[in-house]
């Protein structure tokens, strides 16, 4: 009687480790019955950060939509958490739109969405849904954080394939200044009506009759006169005052920008690419800067020299 008495009393502290190892093991502390917060069907903020209170410490916090706290996102949960979890009121991005109606409209009609929108992590794929240090709630800074995925060779389409951008920003000697940073200059992050989730227009083929409009990207930073003046000294790509970037564009058979030149990075100046492509084709550019100009000897002309 006495031997199954201590057998009886070494499992039942053997299962009381268990338990509190299983607890332990997936980040909660194991909380006695007495001590559950949520003993009513109501949430409060206060008892929730008694234990949650990491989640909204750092410095640029979530703010909701009414003075509900917790309750604008989440379900009151019952009596025993958090052996369960507390759900959210409606699934993402449905919740997030509640509020970011704006969001909505946008990624509802538009024809290209950025894939991480819709997948099971959501908005959570790129934003905290409770604080963070980071500017519109990113979880990292916003290079890290597109680097993050765009960190290898991503297939798009059977003719189109994205570079390792990861490796390019490391490895490449000459940047685009919004590439650096991955600024909003050119992409939207949630959707867009171009296929490359550009902001603004920016011509889907190399070759085409060339305006202003269909340039209107680069109009961010760049001058128009690029594509507007025969002459002009707003540009290094000039023989004497005759500018060579008009030379390229003008005429129905006009050439986008990325057929010289990367919209990321490259090793060259100018970011000038190391080949042009002709349908399935590459040239090499055989671009060679100088002090005063520079030349080229791509297969589309024999080389030229310019002198500005």
């Amino acid at each position: 009687m006495k031997h199954s008495l201590y057998y009886i009393i070494s499992v039942a502290l053997l299962l009381a480790m268990m338990v509190v190892n299983v607890n332990t093991a997936y980040g909660f502390e194991f909380i006695s019955n007495d001590s559950i917060p949520h003993k009513t069907d109501s949430i409060s903020t206060k008892k929730c950060t008694d234990c949650h209170g990491a989640l909204v410490e750092k410095q640029i916090k979530h703010v909701t939509k009414t003075d509900k706290g917790c309750a604008d996102c989440h379900t009151p949960g019952s009596s025993d958490h958090p052996k369960t979890a507390i759900n959210l009121i409606k699934a993402m991005p449905e919740l997030c739109f509640s509020c970011h109606e704006e969001r909505k409209k946008l990624i509802t009609t538009a024809p290209f969405v950025h894939k991480v929108v819709n997948d099971k992590k959501s908005c959570t794929n790129c934003h905290s849904p409770h604080s963070t240090d980071e500017k519109g709630l990113l979880i990292a800074k916003r290079k890290d954080l597109c680097l993050s995925c765009h960190n290898k060779a991503i297939v798009v389409s059977p003719k189109k394939t994205l570079p390792d951008l990861d490796k390019l920003a490391r490895t490449a000697k000459t940047i685009h200044p919004p590439f650096k940073n991955c600024s909003k200059t050119c992409h939207n992050a949630h959707a867009s009506q171009d296929p490359r989730l550009l902001d603004l227009a920016f011509p889907v083929n190399n070759y085409l009759p060339v305006s202003v409009d269909s340039f209107a990207l680069c109009w961010e930073c760049h001058e128009m006169d690029l594509v507007q003046k025969e002459k002009t000294t707003t540009t290094s790509f000039r023989n004497g005052d005759k500018n060579l970037h008009f030379v390229h564009i003008h005429g129905e058979k006009g050439r986008s920008c990325v057929v010289c030149h990367s919209p990321h990075a490259t090793n060259n100046q100018f970011l000038i690419r190391d080949k042009v492509g002709f349908g399935s084709w590459e040239f090499r550019m055989n671009f060679q800067p100088t002090e005063t100009g520079g030349s080229c000897a791509p297969a589309c002309h024999q080389e030229r020299k310019y002198t500005r």
